[in-house]
């Protein structure tokens, strides 16, 4: 959760804001903040800002693989500093249309059937971001669900054209909500999705929340944060580690919701037997490193132990925000 929601128009932020608080700025804002305009006049800046909204052209298949299971969990904490949970998670067979969410989530296994895992982290304070991120789930589960039962979920280009219908779905849901309901206006989420279908996992990703691959005793981050520091780490003017500390790592450039369009990214990865797909807010990203995330995962086998794990660890740092982990166990049946 983040409970201060700003889409900064070149004044202050609040005096609630602090360094936890996530600042949404448009792409197109027309009178960012003094220091947001001096980045985005350099041209390393903006070459960079492409390559991050730039998407995979998904041109290529991959030979034909094996259809496997996946065994999935979820957990959520409105961790140490909060007051309200705005995050939320889904995860479920589009097949059948079974599916779990934080309000009764439990260890759930699909088998050789398009599954869903999706993280989203609300932004608008109060119970605006709640609904943004609940809303976010709920349509792109029934959007992937519909597009599955029309066979649409074949073929890498076919598959990423219906994620993409799927996210630009929510937004449009998003957003019309917040117009419709002016107590909830600028609401807006972030959403990182992980599609399992024919041995692939498909991302989307919108704003900061994360998805990893651990393999063999390694987290890999397959998705790039949609957020300035990142933006500035592509530019060079930034190292991880000071991205990392940076006073600006909460300022994310997109969000669903508060705007009409959206520029979602995707990346997709073959999956392996015993990998353990990891999404989480960025509650326990900002805390938990992926080393921290992969001997979480080699440690235990137990999907629901590796999700409060991980909960437990953010919340050993203080936990300043909202915590959401999913994870998902992928197994290949031995012949």
């Amino acid at each position: 959760m983040h409970s201060q929601y700003q889409i900064s128009s070149g004044q202050p932020l609040s005096s609630k804001a602090n360094r936890h608080c996530l600042t949404y700025i448009p792409a197109d804002a027309v009178v960012p903040p003094p220091y947001i305009q001096s980045l985005l006049t350099h041209s390393g800046v903006r070459r960079a800002y492409r390559l991050v909204k730039r998407s995979e052209p998904f041109t290529a298949e991959f030979p034909a693989l094996p259809e496997g299971a996946i065994e999935i969990a979820g957990r959520t904490d409105v961790g140490l500093v909060r007051e309200h949970n705005e995050d939320s998670f889904l995860y479920g067979d589009l097949s059948a249309g079974e599916k779990f969410s934080e309000n009764n989530a439990g260890i759930f296994r699909v088998d050789a059937v398009p599954a869903l895992l999706m993280v989203a982290d609300g932004v608008g304070g109060a119970a605006s971001g709640e609904i943004a991120s609940s809303l976010a789930t709920e349509v792109v589960f029934k959007s992937l669900k519909e597009l599955s039962d029309r066979g649409a979920l074949k073929g890498a280009v076919v598959i990423a054209d219906s994620l993409q219908q799927a996210v630009l779905s929510a937004n449009r849901a998003i957003h019309i909500h917040s117009r419709e309901n002016r107590v909830h206006h600028g609401m807006g989420t972030t959403a990182t999705i992980a599609l399992v279908v024919g041995g692939m996992v498909y991302f989307a990703q919108v704003g900061d929340s994360r998805a990893y691959i651990v393999r063999s005793n390694v987290a890999r981050q397959m998705t790039k944060d949609q957020s300035l520091v990142q933006r500035m780490v592509d530019a060079g003017k930034l190292t991880l580690e000071q991205a990392e500390r940076s006073e600006h790592r909460n300022i994310i450039l997109q969000a669903l919701g508060p705007e009409p369009t959206i520029t979602p990214e995707f990346t997709r990865d073959r999956l392996m037997h015993d990998d353990v797909i990891i999404l989480c807010s960025d509650g326990l990203s900002n805390q938990v490193s992926a080393g921290e995330i992969a001997a979480v995962v080699n440690e235990k086998v137990d999907l629901l132990a590796i999700c409060d794990a991980l909960i437990d660890r953010a919340i050993d740092t203080g936990a300043p925000d909202n915590v959401t982990v999913v994870a998902g166990r992928y197994l290949i049946p031995m012949t």
